[in-house]
């Protein structure tokens, strides 16, 4: 009522405010207070009084008022800006009133819009006021009419495929809108080789990796930097020599005999690899390849984005290439603007192998072994003399015939304990890496262009090996039109490598010498170690063998040269069609030789007497395959890759909301492999100008009634002959010729509305000289459908602020895989046998006919989510998959009157179930200061459905089994076996169950003898990893790990040995070893024993040794001896589970002030280590790294880097 009263009473009177308030001024020193109070505080220091209404104050915030000797309206004027509220004075009362609304101001604005280029109208597009709900859409002539406020009003202008524009009114209320078509950046789109596709409309299971993920300093390969960084992918680095290559598996590969590598995509081409290797040593982890891959030539730096394309919608438009995933590189290309040049450039330490990385016997421990043979009287193996007296042994030898006295003998023991030679020292260095890469980008409106060169220097850890490298690139994209742009890609390479000999196994030979065996004489030269080179009638002989002089007189270089060139135009005509047309060729060499000298052991043995022995005689000559010289082998293979492409799409949007892309298209490639390899030359004299000396020719004649060798005459052709029959040179080289032809036809349909639901179906027909000759299983499709709805643009998420992006997505397709076997009878000649010496011309089948050969078949479902939440703090995706692959090549039994027990046919089954996720948070974004993270897991197993049949696994060996390359229905492609140890005797001696009875077939025995094992590859893999960015200092740390999966431990014994040669090292696993009876309750490590324990189908041969009979049952089918078996047993079996640290990196932005007026626009400095080391959840590993799954060889070793990377 009061209020009321006060309000008439302002009606009344017209008396100014400001006449009764400038006499008033107030202190005010308030924080955080409520209005009332502010207003209390106020009517203390003038006497004023208010009046308001109490609930319309109390829902204002508090203020705070700091305010010296100022006028009351100038205070009300400060806190009542925005509330809505004014006051008013009435004869010395304040009165607080709502503030009158005044009706909106508005006016009309019209308006065409139409594209930049083409002048078209624009229909549906989206006209809305800025930061209000006022809108409008334009007609189908582009015109559009709506009401805004009067005062400086912003339109924005949005439509699919568009970028966004803003146009601001003044006094114009017509206007001419000219939007331009969207240019999405490669962070925006996927790459698959025929399309480039917008994310938001993605259906298919694909995972990119950018430049900036590829940040592992000094390694020159491109596959060995995608470990870890995708779902789906997994990456194994067999190795640390310079070249080697990594094994990829893009959600585990779909065949079983065929090549399970994914398919290689380089800026729209396909690269094969240089040679043609067989799916079998492609695929095998026991094979290490340095002979180079597909990306041999890449530079890793001129690498923009990498997508690996997993699931049937994203690789069966690669036809019977892409079952096994398709990994498309896409390479960088120059933008509008000055020239830039770029220098990135990298050094980096590689850490030798040492002692203490792995498990093995110093000297003492050695000598204990030794010694506890000695006083056992176990002796060692009969037919080593030890003529040169190594060791404990040859210590004693010399005891025992007086050269040594006791003092003497202890002396020379107590030496060989400490003695300790540093064979991986040695043998090994600490090497550096150096790459350099220069680049120089810019263009105009109508040119771009990227060019680059790189040289890569990288030493190995083992001595003498060394890769180097020279690449070059030019991109160029030419608008030769408005609408034709014609681009012009070339790349080329020089690929050096030097390495040891075939013949020279450094990493073996570190592992298994002896530490008490001495490298060099007191006098610095090699000490000279006698092995066997012959044994016969004729007796016993030796050469003297030492590592590094092997390595000193022989080599090994593997030369790779790559250059390809593309040439693509691009077509816009009718404003929705585009014809493209690409046509590329590829050339390939690789060389490799190899050579020895006449002073190698290698060579010796070749002799059958040592070097600079005078020994031509009849032995030699009916035994010797050298009789002068060395040994050079060489060989080529040239690739020829050619292919032409050619697409015409079609693309529309019908009423603003239908978006429809059509792509047809045809491919025809042609790949030709053609070289020789394997051609040896004896008499190879590399330092007397690379030349050969003239051989002898052997002759037959008869020397007392006995056929014997005659070197009276010279003929080469004889010599060569001779040799071949001898069986110890290849002197004839293997010819390659083949040629794989393949015609295509393709296409692609893309339906998308209102930017919700996508549609995609796609489909390939393949014809090939590589399928048998039945017209139905020639251009037989491969196809998919897909579908994706993105649910963040349904109007029921509309409100939902902080969901970004929530997108569901559907597959399912058929893809195929090249059969890695010929439909054609091959015979191949190997010319002459010389039998009884009556020669005759010989062939040999090199394949049988198999008219019904067919591509295999895998049918993929796949299930996906992809996310993004606040703003893009997190985002990730989740996907299963489930793939079954039929017609896969194997093995099946066919009747010997073909000419063999086997043959491969399109037979077998298995499938693969998958799941995946990822997970990328932005934890903290602010301007000096980020924080974010990474982590993705991606889980594989696969079975088998149909495997080999009952005759065909008559026909394998227990290798086979040991190995995880058998087929058996229910287990993994991978799956390995071994023998079921049951512990040590009272003797010290391993026992095992379920051997074998007498009577069963091969089969039986050998699924009674073996016990799965598990997976040889692991189930669970992935990467994680953070970075923090702090004012112009980067630090990142990035981890691996891959679980579920088992590995056997490096062999105990040397084959079918069960004792020690003096001059052989021994595992430390050793020191845990059986000693006396009692001890195997505490150990399963076997004691050292002389029994050769032995098995055949006889249980009464004399391989058996009494005391071991009783405890076993006899025959193991390709079973050795219990040492053997003991080392292929799962004693020796544990887990392979670790997480590796990956690399952690440290970078920094060197700021502006210190690099101005140098020239450098940005210069960046940062030092680098990786393969840091892992952790193992089994502790049984002791050193051995976890992912050497194919036993003795180089394992990844920790690397450092300093790296520099610079703009101008």
């Amino acid at each position: 009522m009061r209020l009321s009263v006060i309000l008439m009473l302002s009606a009344i009177f017209t008396i100014n405010a400001a006449t009764f308030s400038q006499s008033k001024r107030v202190n005010l020193n308030l924080n955080n207070v409520s209005f009332s109070a502010l207003f209390q505080e106020i009517r203390k220091q003038t006497g004023y009084s208010f009046f308001f209404n109490e609930e319309k104050i109390n829902e204002l915030s508090a203020v705070s008022v700091k305010k010296i000797n100022a006028p009351v309206e100038e205070v009300l004027n400060n806190v009542l800006a925005g509330t809505g509220l004014v006051y008013k004075f009435v004869d010395g009362v304040v009165i607080i009133v709502e503030e009158e609304k005044r009706p909106i101001q508005t006016k009309t604005v019209t308006g065409t819009v139409v594209d930049s280029k083409t002048k078209e109208p624009l229909l549906g597009v989206n006209v809305m006021v800025k930061n209000s709900r006022l809108g409008t859409v334009t007609d189908f002539d582009g015109n559009f009419s709506i009401k805004i406020p009067q005062n400086d009003a912003v339109l924005v202008f949005s439509y699919i495929g568009y970028v966004n524009h803003e146009v601001k009114i003044t006094e114009s209320t017509h206007l001419q809108v000219k939007m331009e078509a969207e240019t999405l950046g490669l962070e925006e789109v996927v790459v698959t080789g025929y399309q480039t596709i917008d994310k938001r409309e993605l259906t298919s299971s694909i995972a990119s990796v950018t430049a900036e993920d590829l940040d592992i300093v000094g390694a020159l390969s491109i596959d060995k930097m995608l470990e870890g960084k995708a779902t789906g992918l997994m990456v194994t680095s067999l190795s640390s020599t310079p070249g080697a290559a990594s094994k990829i598996r893009v959600r585990g590969g779909s065949t079983f005999t065929g090549n399970q590598s994914p398919l290689w995509v380089v800026d729209g081409v396909i690269y094969e690899d240089p040679v043609p290797l067989s799916a079998s040593d492609i695929n095998s982890f026991d094979n290490v390849n340095i002979i180079g891959n597909a990306l041999t030539g890449i530079n890793p730096s001129d690498i923009a984005k990498i997508d690996i394309l997993k699931d049937a919608s994203a690789t069966a438009i690669y036809g019977t290439r892409a079952a096994n995933g398709v990994i498309v590189i896409t390479t960088k290309r120059g933008e509008k603007g000055k020239p830039v040049m770029t220098y990135s450039g990298g050094y980096s330490l590689t850490q030798a192998p040492q002692y203490s990385d792995l498990n093995l016997m110093n000297s003492r421990e050695r000598i204990d072994v030794s010694r506890e043979m000695y006083e056992r009287n176990l002796g060692y193996s009969n037919s080593y003399e030890n003529i040169d007296r190594l060791g404990y042994e040859g210590a004693l030898m010399n005891l025992w015939d007086g050269t040594y006295t006791y003092d003497d003998f202890k002396k020379r023991v107590n030496y060989l304990e400490t003695l300790n030679s540093d064979w991986f020292g040695k043998l090994y260095r600490n090497s550096f890496t150096e790459t350099h890469s220069l680049s120089a980008s810019g263009g105009s409106d109508n040119a771009k262009y990227y060019f680059s060169i790189g040289y890569d220097d990288q030493k190995g850890a083992e001595q003498n090996v060394d890769l180097n490298r020279i690449t070059a690139r030019s991109n160029v994209d030419l608008n030769v039109r408005d609408n034709v742009l014609l681009s012009l890609r070339m790349n080329g390479s020089i690929q050096k490598g030097h390495y040891n000999h075939g013949s020279v196994n450094v990493f073996n030979t570190a592992y298994y010498t002896s530490r008490t065996i001495p490298i060099y004489n007191e006098d610095g030269s090699y000490f000279m170690q006698s092995q066997e080179i012959r044994s016969d009638g004729y007796g016993i002989e030796y050469a003297g063998y030492n590592v590094l002089n092997e390595m000193n007189n022989s080599e090994r270089n593997i030369t790779n040269k790559d250059f390809s060139v593309a040439a693509s135009l691009r077509w816009d005509f009718w404003d929705k069609f585009r014809f493209t047309s690409q046509a590329s060729y590829r050339n390939t060499t690789n060389l490799t030789e190899e050579w020895i000298t006449e002073d190698t052991f290698y060579a010796s043995k070749l002799r059958t007497y040592q070097y600079f022995e005078n020994l031509i005689d009849e032995r030699v000559n009916n035994n010797g395959l050298l009789p002068f010289g060395g040994v050079y082998t060489g060989g080529m293979v040239n690739q020829d890759t050619y292919s032409i492409t050619n697409q015409l799409n079609y693309n529309t949007l019908l009423g603003g909301k239908h978006s429809i892309n059509v792509n047809l298209g045809q491919e025809a490639r042609s790949i030709n492999y053609w070289g020789a390899t394997g051609f040896t030359v004896p008499g190879y004299n590399h330092y007397q100008g690379r030349g050969f000396v003239a051989l002898p020719s052997p002759g037959v004649v008869s020397v007392d009634g006995v056929s014997t060798i005659d070197f009276s005459e010279y003929d080469y052709d004889n010599m060569i002959n001779w040799l071949t029959t001898k069986g110890g040179l290849n002197v004839y080289p293997n010819i390659t010729d083949r040629v794989n032809n393949f015609m295509s036809v393709f296409g692609i349909v893309n339906y998308v509305y209102d930017g919700r639901y996508v549609l995609n179906f796609n489909m390939r027909s393949d014809g090939s000289n590589a399928f048998g000759q039945y017209e139905r299983y020639k251009f037989k499709p491969t196809y998919s459908f897909s579908t994706r709805w993105n649910l963040h643009n349904e109007k029921f998420l509309s409100d939902v602020q902080w969901l970004d992006e929530l997108a569901l997505r559907g597959s399912y397709g058929v893809r195929g895989t090249m059969p890695d076997a010929s439909p054609y009878l091959v015979i191949s000649n190997y010319g002459r046998n010389d039998v009884y010496y009556y020669p005759e011309n010989v062939a040999s089948l090199g394949s049988f006919p198999n008219a019904n050969l067919r591509w295999e078949k895998t049918q993929t479902t796949d299930l996906g989510i992809n996310y993004s939440l606040l703003g893009g703090r997190i985002s990730g995706a989740l996907d299963y998959s489930y793939s079954k692959s039929t017609d896969l090549l194997q093995a099946r039994p066919v009747s010997l009157v073909n000419g063999t027990a086997v043959q491969a046919f399109n037979s077998g089954s298995k499938d693969v179930s998958s799941y995946e996720f990822s997970i990328r948070t932005i934890n903290i974004k602010k301007k000096d200061l980020a924080w974010s993270t990474h982590f993705n897991f991606s889980y594989n197993k696969d079975r088998v459905l149909k495997g080999f049949e009952d005759g065909a696994l008559a026909n394998l060996t227990v290798n086979n089994y040991l190995r995880g390359s058998i087929y058996r229905e229910g287990f993994p492609t991978n799956g390995f076996f071994s023998y079921k140890f049951e512990g040590l005797n009272e003797h010290g001696l391993p026992t095992f169950a379920h051997l074998v009875e007498e009577n069963m077939t091969p089969e039986e025995q050998l699924k009674a003898a073996l016990v799965y094992q598990g997976s040889r590859v692991p189930l669970y893999y992935g990467g994680f990893g953070t970075q923090i960015k702090s004012g112009n200092f980067t630090l990142s740390a990035n981890f691996t790990y891959k679980l579920g999966y088992k590995t056997r431990l490096l062999s105990l014994y040397n084959g079918n040995q069960n004792l020690p040669l003096p001059y052989e090292n021994m595992h430390a696993d050793f020191n845990n070893r059986w000693r006396q009876p009692g001890d195997e309750a505490f150990t399963n490590i076997p004691g050292i024993s002389n029994y050769d324990l032995r098995f055949t189908s006889n249980p009464s041969a004399d391989g058996f040794n009494s005391i071991y009979v009783t405890n076993i049952r006899y025959m193991v089918p390709s079973g050795s001896n219990a040492w053997w078996m003991y080392d292929n047993s799962d004693a020796r079996v544990v887990s392979a589970s670790h997480i590796r640290f990956q690399s952690v990196t440290l970078s920094y932005n060197l700021p502006k002030s210190l690099i101005e007026g140098t020239g450098i626009n940005h210069m960046n400095i940062g030092i680098q280590g990786s393969n840091l080391g892992y952790f193992a959840f089994d502790g049984k590993l002791r050193g051995q790294d976890p992912e050497q799954v194919s036993g003795i060889g180089l394992p990844t070793l920790p690397n450092y880097s300093l790296s520099v990377n610079m703009s101008f």
